[in-house]
């Protein structure tokens, strides 16, 4: 009656015989598959859902998720998701694709790809994120990222945003030679004396944590 039924795709009766005790874990797992991919072809992501999340069909389900724009479930997945699981890396792409840069850089770091989550973090702007993590996992390139992430701040003239990028990266000199230029500015537009000041003490305390 069960490979009857298989054979008939009428997998509601043969989830049914299953329970009944006709089947195995494997078998009952294989049906709800069928059932969230029968779901799934006429459009019924909702329903395709639960069938995938029974038959733990994670590639599947993350695409029901994401058709759903069901998002919350999206991240609660990847603490379900073991470590290099390459599901994980569909979850990036698909975070990535929706500008949700934290999400989508803690799945490739999940998956064990530093260089992907940098790469995220850079593409969708987030560079003080693509800074922090390559510090933290020691990635090579580092100088080219500080560097690009630095210039791309002083050209929308964010001057204080680099000099913290460079506190924080221990890179004192080029934090000192920003202020100084700030405070070269300030003289030239006349700003209060005590204001000139005080950027140039801030020059001196970068210049002195570097010797």
């Amino acid at each position: 009656a069960l490979d009857m039924r298989r054979k008939l795709g009428d997998w509601p009766r043969v989830v049914q015989l299953i329970e009944y005790g006709a089947g195995n874990d494997a078998e009952l797992k294989n049906a709800y598959k069928h059932l969230g991919d029968y779901s799934a072809e006429r459009g019924k992501w909702s329903k395709a859902a639960k069938y995938y999340a029974t038959a733990q069909d994670n590639e599947s389900l993350v695409e029901a998720y994401f058709k759903l724009e069901d998002f919350e479930n999206l991240e609660q997945m990847l603490n379900i998701l073991p470590e290099n699981s390459p599901v994980l890396e569909s979850l990036g792409e698909r975070f990535q694709s929706m500008g949700l840069c934290e999400a989508a850089a803690n799945a490739y770091l999940k998956l064990g790809d530093v260089k992907r989550a940098i790469d995220c973090c850079v593409l969708l702007n987030q560079w003080n994120k693509a800074v922090e993590l390559a510090e933290e996992h020691n990635f090579l390139q580092i100088e080219s990222l500080l560097t690009k992430y630095a210039n791309s701040l002083l050209e929308k003239n964010k001057k204080m945003e680099a000099v913290e990028l460079y506190r924080k990266a221990n890179k004192n000199t080029e934090s000192a030679r920003i202020l100084a230029s700030i405070a070269q500015e300030l003289t030239e537009k006349y700003a209060p004396p005590l204001l000139i000041k005080k950027i140039y003490v801030l020059a001196a305390f970068e210049v002195d944590s570097f010797k």
